[in-house]
């Protein structure tokens, strides 16, 4: 599928599931308040079924709200770092120079993560060892420690992994591309921006 046609796609998505989730609550609400005046209800029964509605009205809102701070996740290149964002938790600050290896790791449904590998860090709770022992326990960045540890002759490194972001993950793979001058980039990273560079014809 064409970045511009999943980024479209992604925008109605959340557009659609915000809008359903709240005529779905008003509903449900609306139903259960007209049955109730007209005694369907009593008893425990009445105390049973307005329970069950608070529960599930509840998970609408943390399923709109999870909506929401997926949404708002953002990486901003500044100039000499990045800056990732992500809602409720504190910023990252990732220094380019500190960026030595990005790949891309192919998820389900056309999903993927992009994993960055620092040969140096800051303290910060964002931050994952990266070591043989983490790629055994994970077995989908194996590959990835593999072929970063032949390339720097090196046994650790720390990492960052960008889940979210939907399709707006290929235009951060194009800019780390574009301004990580220190870093190797695998060939399946190297084949994502291609889509980008072609799409949108850049260089």
């Amino acid at each position: 599928m064409k970045i511009k046609k999943k980024l479209a796609k992604e925008r109605s998505k959340l557009k659609r599931s915000v809008f359903f989730s709240i005529l779905l609550m008003v509903i449900m609400l609306y139903l259960v308040l007209v049955l109730d005046d007209q005694g369907y209800f009593v008893g425990l029964e009445r105390t049973l079924i307005y329970a069950n509605l608070y529960i599930i009205e509840f998970l609408f809102i943390v399923y709109m709200f999870r909506l929401y701070i997926e949404s708002t996740f953002d990486v901003i290149f500044k100039q000499d770092r990045i800056k990732i964002i992500k809602f409720f938790s504190q910023s990252v600050n990732i220094p380019f120079d500190n960026i030595v290896f990005v790949d891309v790791i192919e998820k389900y449904q056309d999903d993927f993560y992009i994993l960055i590998l620092l040969d140096k860090m800051k303290r910060s709770k964002s931050l994952i060892l990266f070591d043989k022992q983490f790629a055994l326990n994970h077995n989908e960045y194996l590959k990835s420690y593999k072929e970063a540890s032949t390339i720097y002759g090196r046994e650790k490194f720390y990492c960052y992994i960008i889940k979210l972001g939907g399709a707006k993950k290929y235009f951060y793979l194009y800019k780390l591309y574009k301004t990580c001058y220190r870093a190797e980039f695998t060939d399946t990273a190297i084949k994502y921006i291609k889509r980008v560079i072609e799409e949108y014809n850049l260089s």
